[in-house]
């Protein structure tokens, strides 16, 4: 994972794990992230994109932006204002607070059912569901997903997130 990408969950989980303020949370990151493309657009790169569904823009790298590298870099050092945590690393209690969220999440979603789901790996992030065979468009893993909400972490998507992702991937 890309440290601003690292630097983004944690911003968004040190803002809080009820589910209304983790959507508040998430709103405001995802409004961070919007002003961040167009800073970059702005200031260099003209292709920069926006966010996708997950509220992040998609990683491209400075050929596939049509910039030289020299100018990404330019354009993030300008636009770093606008990244959740003004682009600094996380601090270890940022860190430990990912990864507790994570692990709660992981817990709440095994005792709704879904005995195989996966605990955060070492940089508090919980693996791809599907990487261990979870359809995330199940009946039983949707019921566990909203049941757990108030511990989602903000880089999990919400059954609606997915559903949407699902649908515009052919899934």
């Amino acid at each position: 994972m890309s440290r601003i990408a690292v630097i983004a969950v944690v911003a968004l989980a040190a803002a809080g794990c009820g589910s209304s303020t983790a959507h508040n949370a998430s709103t405001t990151s995802t409004n961070s992230w919007v002003a961040f493309s167009g800073c970059m657009r702005s200031n260099g790169v003209p292709r920069y994109p926006d966010p996708d569904t997950t509220g992040k823009p998609p990683k491209r790298s400075a050929q596939q932006l049509g910039v030289s590298s020299a100018a990404l870099t330019a354009g993030q050092s300008s636009c770093r204002r606008y990244l959740p945590n003004g682009g600094r690393p996380p601090s270890r209690s940022q860190q430990q607070l990912v990864v507790t969220q994570g692990l709660s999440f992981a817990r709440c979603v095994r005792s709704h059912g879904v005995p195989n789901f996966p605990d955060p790996a070492s940089d508090g992030r919980i693996p791809d569901p599907a990487s261990v065979g979870i359809d995330q468009g199940s009946p039983k893993f949707q019921a566990a997903n909203e049941a757990c909400a108030k511990y989602r972490p903000p880089y999990m998507p919400s059954n609606a997130a997915y559903n949407d992702y699902a649908r515009s991937h052919g899934r």
